[in-house]
């Protein structure tokens, strides 16, 4: 079983880790190609990368809600 809590936390932080690598990149382009925080769209260099961005934030819904398994990690520690 501790096995399994130590795999669902390095997949945990590995998501974490690509996530904030793609916002970075999508503020890098932001500041890039000139496009202002609200906005979406842009040129089409900018809107190619914050849709890979978005698209890999709506498929990872299962590592943004935390694990009762990993809450008992954490709490453990």
């Amino acid at each position: 079983m501790a096995g399994n809590s130590v795999l669902l936390a390095a997949v945990s932080v590995l998501s974490a880790c690509q996530q904030s690598y793609f916002a970075m990149h999508v503020g890098k382009a932001r500041y890039k190609y000139k496009v202002m925080a609200p906005a979406v769209s842009g040129s089409p260099e900018f809107e190619r990368i914050f849709r890979a961005h978005f698209r890999y934030l709506s498929g990872s819904g299962v590592h943004v809600c935390p694990s009762p398994v990993f809450l008992g990690i954490c709490g453990s520690c």
